[in-house]
């Protein structure tokens, strides 16, 4: 965020979707998007989180792995 700013950049948005069989992320949504909220100095409505599951399939599927899918909209300051 640090070089981001100092770039003169800015964010509008994050979309992101946390993939794992496990732990079951759902119960921690509410924490984990407080800290990207926080870390990212947004609104909370700027900050979109989603859980799933990769129905046992790949590595994550296997529980050997998590991903995490994420887009981010970055605005330049004028």
């Amino acid at each position: 965020m640090r070089r981001c700013r100092a770039a003169g950049y800015e964010v509008g948005n994050l979309d992101a979707t946390l993939i794992a069989q496990r732990p079951k992320l759902s119960p921690h949504k509410a924490a984990i998007k407080a800290s990207l909220v926080e870390m990212m100095g947004v609104h909370e409505s700027c900050v979109n989180l989603k859980a799933k599951t990769h129905e046992k399939v790949d590595a994550v599927g296997e529980e050997r792995a998590i991903a995490c899918h994420t887009v981010v909209l970055l605005y330049k300051r004028t």
